[in-house]
């Protein structure tokens, strides 16, 4: 009986440390998204360029994440932005119609990026190049992506998070915009720039 007690005494205090171990290696923490932060669209045609932009963000969003100092990630849970493509002005009243009917603005009107993972960068960093994993939600079709963050953490808790990528439409089973029976004709490759701001909170 006495070596009973001494084996479930040895396995509780094994589990309890293993489960302190883990919550000192996975630190739930959140980042609120700040609405200083934009989305820039930059594509071309057989004429000339062009730039859509999304200049501020409106939602009231937080992403929550656990920091796995194991992995030396930021895993994140079910976080992300959603953005109204609604929104994207072209600069050109004409220009503007045309890519948010490319995009299916008005069946799908909102653009999702889940964020998966990103590299640990440090509580000091001034231009440090993180990876990250995201999903991109548009017109219902999801993509997953590698994206190269510049990381750069400011005063007041806030941080400063810029990246590029280039997609397709045809990534997302879209068909880049056409003109004048296909004269002006919009190239299927467009580059997507992320400017982030969040403000880190307990």
């Amino acid at each position: 009986m006495r070596i009973t007690l001494y084996i479930i005494f040895f396995l509780f205090t094994l589990n309890t440390s293993f489960i302190k171990k883990a919550f000192r290696n996975n630190s739930l923490a959140r980042w609120v998204v700040e609405k200083s932060s934009s989305l820039n669209i930059q594509g071309e045609t057989n004429i000339n360029s062009f730039e859509c932009d999304v200049t501020e963000y409106l939602r009231p969003d937080t992403l929550v994440y656990l920091k796995n100092d194991g992995a030396k990630k930021l895993c994140f849970t079910n976080s992300g932005l959603t953005i109204d493509v609604r929104r994207f002005d072209c600069h050109n009243k004409f220009i503007t119609e045309d890519f948010r009917n490319a995009l299916k603005a008005d069946e799908s009107p909102n653009l999702k990026i889940l964020f998966i993972t990103i590299d640990q960068f440090s509580n000091n960093s001034n231009s440090q190049v993180v990876k990250g994993i995201v999903d991109i939600e548009l017109a219902q079709v999801v993509k997953r992506s590698e994206i190269n963050y510049t990381v750069k953490t400011l005063p007041g808790n806030r941080i400063q998070m810029n990246g590029s990528h280039i997609f397709s439409f045809s990534d997302f089973k879209l068909k880049a915009p056409k003109k004048l029976a296909g004269l002006i004709r919009t190239k299927d490759q467009i580059k997507v720039n992320f400017q982030l701001f969040f403000k880190a909170i307990q």
